[in-house]
């Protein structure tokens, strides 16, 4: 893996930052250690330590060998657990959030059933549960999942841990259904205990990271700023903080900012969706050889192994549906992900890559399920408003025009002046239809 990540680098002509190597020392001593102590004891318990360390190495570093390091040691530990012994939660819970990362979601969710099968106590595997019925697009069910936190939550003395553990699910809930406000308070909270429990830094600055999306979303551009840069403090040199920056110049059409926090973000973790942005504003500003060095990295690093062609099935579909080119590979990709996880957002993929490949009806029906939820998201109103005015339904591709400029009026570097062009365009052809029935 570490040549891959060489060819990245080089690729990029990037590399990796002293910063990230220093912010993973804790977790890599994790590691070693009990890498040595596992092997010398042979027990379940250090197995199950080494399998949570390379969980928390994987969330650090986005590499997935580590995930499948993890799955070998706790399939070790478990072998050395009784399958009705309590002890073996542990590491059936962090078998659950290492199949959650490698998106096996419905395995996930086996495995966090049966860690609450042995009545352990620990409540983690409730919200592991949540998470991967939320991925699957089983929404009631998630919030049944996060309700039993709940319910420990006012039946006992409350721990920040629990409230930690409902709040920063639960936000992204009422964020799907359409509760920006509600999803937002609950971000907040969730970052106060996450700094009180003094949880490693990474934890933190994605508590405050997931308050950015919230708030950019809602089209506080400036708080979100806030809440990325708090993520930055948290954990100096974090990947998700330099891109919500990145995102935030892009809106303030601070060009050279946005691809300076970008390469930045990218010498951390090279992520698709980061290259592709850092590809966009390389485009808007008319330098198109970096645009394409940047979009063909895309491809490469999306087809680089069997676990980033299960992860990045969705960037990959929406990358080519936005830019025009192998649409038909746009939506078996689409598809493919649908068999993985039926959220909104995969919906809202497919229904875009359907109406790229001219499959209006489909498109159409798609976008709803995308919609039913009530997400206020300005992309889905803005690929709602596109399917509708090429099916000829001017005022429904209006309303979701609008709404989509209303919720951010800066969502996307090239859609929120599409979105404005089109209604200017849908207005000023029916004023024509109007001024010509008129003679």
């Amino acid at each position: 893996m570490a040549r891959i990540q060489n060819r990245i680098v080089l690729f990029l002509g990037l590399s990796f930052s002293s910063v990230a190597m220093a912010q993973q020392g804790a977790t890599d001593r994790s590691i070693a250690l009990y890498q040595v102590r596992a092997a010398a004891s042979n027990n379940a318990t250090d197995y199950d330590k080494l399998g949570a360390a390379y969980v928390q190495k994987g969330r650090e570093t986005s590499d997935f060998a580590y995930y499948d390091l993890a799955e070998k040691a706790l399939t070790k530990s478990l072998a050395l657990t009784s399958s009705m012994d309590m002890s073996a939660a542990a590491p059936l819970t962090h078998m659950a959030a290492t199949y959650m990362a490698e998106h096996r979601f419905a395995e996930a969710a086996d495995y966090a059933q049966r860690a609450l099968a042995l009545g352990s106590g620990d409540l983690s595997p409730f919200g592991l549960l949540g998470d991967a019925h939320a991925d699957m697009g089983d929404y009631d069910q998630a919030a049944q999942d996060y309700e039993k936190l709940l319910l420990h939550l006012t039946s006992q003395e409350p721990s920040r841990g629990l409230v930690f553990m409902h709040d920063s699910r639960v936000s992204y809930l009422k964020f799907i259904h359409g509760d920006n406000a509600g999803a937002i308070e609950l971000a907040k909270k969730a970052t106060n205990a996450a700094t009180a429990l003094h949880l490693p830094a990474e934890n933190v600055g994605w508590t405050y990271f997931q308050l950015g999306e919230y708030l950019f979303q809602a089209g506080d551009i400036s708080g979100a700023e806030a809440a990325y840069q708090e993520a930055l403090t948290a954990l100096p040199g974090y990947y998700r903080g330099l891109s919500g920056l990145a995102k935030v110049r892009v809106a303030q059409q601070k060009y050279p900012e946005a691809i300076d926090f970008y390469k930045k973000a990218i010498e951390e973790i090279p992520f698709p969706d980061y290259i592709a942005a850092l590809g966009d504003i390389y485009t808007k500003i008319g330098e198109k050889e970096e645009a394409k060095k940047q979009h063909d990295l895309v491809e490469y690093i999306g087809y680089l192994s069997s676990l980033n062609q299960r992860a990045y099935n969705r960037e990959l579909a929406v990358f080519y549906a936005d830019r025009d080119v192998k649409l038909p590979e746009s939506m078996a990709l689409a598809q493919r992900e649908l068999e993985l996880r039926r959220d909104v957002y995969t919906q809202d993929v497919l229904a875009w890559s359907l109406y790229k490949n001219g499959k209006l009806k489909e498109a159409a029906a798609t976008m709803d399920k995308a919609l039913s939820m009530g997400t206020k998201d300005a992309m889905f109103d803005f690929h709602a408003g596109m399917i509708h005015r090429d099916m000829g339904d001017t005022d429904g591709a209006r309303d979701y025009l609008r709404r989509a400029l209303a919720i951010n009026p800066h969502f996307h570097i090239f859609y929120a002046d599409a979105a404005r062009r089109a209604l200017e365009e849908m207005q000023t052809n029916g004023a024509a239809k109007l001024e010509g029935a008129s003679r």
